[in-house]
């Protein structure tokens, strides 16, 4: 009986060991009886965001079309500590993973990429200024900063060895990710970082003192991750990609992410001196219906296309008053509306705007944060708010207390917090509020 019991240990001990080894294949057979496409994604201007309500990023629309094609619905996973992006794959909290990731011979051998659906090379993000690093070989003894463990910080070992010169590595304890490694550039708090071609470029239209123009190595190709034991899945993507990277679907995305036409001033001599714009008799009469001052709306078109109808801006934001895609169709919009079919959309949506902040007693304050949430979205304002009540502020006052809080959404350790609803908010929803209510004034 004794002999017996100890034989029903060991094998009870077996069976418990084997199963606990044992790993679950997750496939493409499985995630569709899941009923749902899971993406772990970062943070990012390339990857995933949120602008005036809407989801975007070069990366999340790859992907929100390729789950099209397999007819499942995208979940979207945002990250909020880069090192944790294999792992979660890993431990199959997500199907695939999107971080603007360069394929490393190295990492092949615990995970698959999918084939290159972009290209790009490594560049220099510093300053503007007369010590500028003009090739490579200046980048001895220099501070750079760049992510734990990435491909950036391994070209600048290899860097070390091309130009046999010590390059004094540095990473920070939080471990910030790239983008937020560029604000720190823009901001002053550090002078170097590296980032791939494709993200610095979009990061550097909004901070005009960053040069971008050094690059430190070859064309990477840039791919999704994925689980080395998702064969089918993989083969799947790449059936998709390598159909997808042809069609004119994605080449309008590239442009619209990549190589959007700049808002410029368009020639101001052609109306009567008399009036503000070419537009007025149109701002005047959409501002009667709800009662607005047609100046505050006309100073808003000269903010977001110098009166441009034409005009098109990141993310796909086109026309006079830079209206999103999803927004636009939303208010029966596209590039082709005529001027007064815009004007008239942005009153109807700015009123909405203006009468969802019901709860701010003053008008002028009102006036601002839907200005605001005009440009970033209504969340970030919010995410802002909660901030103003945690720091002692007035969240119902724009000036000196949430515009104050809108500065703090760039931060990785105030973004990735628990409270924070919208992620990281990196846009210049401050400087838009002062540049359009000083227009405004000098105007009344």
């Amino acid at each position: 009986m004794r002999l017996f019991f100890i034989v029903l240990l060991i094998f009870s001990s077996s069976c418990s060991s084997i199963l606990d080894n044992k790993k679950t294949k997750i496939d493409l057979e499985q995630i569709k009886r899941k009923g749902k496409l899971t993406v772990l994604i970062e943070n990012n201007s390339l990857s995933f965001y949120e602008q005036k309500g809407e989801k975007l990023g070069f990366e999340y629309e790859i992907l929100k079309a390729f789950a099209q094609s397999i007819h499942l619905p995208l979940e979207i996973k945002v990250i909020s500590n880069s090192n944790d992006l294999f792992r979660l794959l890993h431990n199959e909290e997500g199907d695939i993973a999107a971080a603007n990731l360069a394929i490393s011979f190295s990492n092949s051998k615990t995970i698959d990429y999918s084939l290159p659906y972009y290209f790009s090379e490594q560049v220099l993000i510093q300053r503007e200024g007369d010590n500028i690093v003009k090739t490579p070989l200046e980048l001895g003894k220099k501070n750079i900063y760049v992510q734990k463990n990435s491909c950036f910080e391994k070209r600048l070992i290899a860097l070390e060895e091309e130009i046999g010169t010590k390059i004094n590595i540095r990473t920070f304890e939080d471990d910030p990710i790239t983008e937020d490694l560029i604000q720190k550039v823009a901001n002053k708090e550090i002078n170097f970082t590296i980032a791939h071609e494709n993200l610095a470029r979009l990061s550097s239209t909004s901070k005009s003192n960053l040069n971008i123009d050094v690059k430190i190595s070859m064309e990477q190709k840039i791919a999704f991750a994925l689980r080395s034991g998702s064969p089918n899945l993989k083969k799947e993507l790449n059936q998709f990609l390598s159909k997808y990277c042809k069609t004119e679907k994605f080449s309008e995305l590239k442009k619209k992410y990549f190589d959007y036409i700049d808002i410029k001033p368009i020639v101001t001599n052609y109306w009567p001196k008399e009036n503000l714009s070419p537009y007025d008799d149109l701002f005047k009469s959409a501002a009667k219906k709800y009662s607005w001052d047609w100046k505050m709306l006309a100073a808003i078109s000269y903010q977001e296309s110098r009166f441009n109808p034409n005009a098109v801006g990141p993310g796909g934001s086109f026309g006079l008053m830079q209206f999103m895609p999803r927004i636009g169709r939303a208010y029966g919009i596209t590039p082709n509306s005529s001027p007064k079919e815009q004007i008239d959309a942005a009153i109807e949506s700015l009123n909405k705007i203006y009468l969802s902040w019901s709860n701010i007693p003053n008008s002028e304050e009102r006036i601002k944060f839907t200005l605001a949430s005009y440009n970033a979205g209504k969340c970030h304002i919010q995410d802002a708010q909660k901030l103003a009540v945690k720091k002692g502020l007035n969240p119902l006052i724009w000036d000196k207390n949430v515009a104050l809080m809108i500065k703090k959404l760039s931060d990785p350790k105030i973004y990735k917090s628990s409270d924070i609803r919208c992620g990281a908010y990196r846009g210049g929803a401050v400087a838009y509020v002062r540049i359009i209510y000083s227009k405004y004034q000098s105007w009344r």
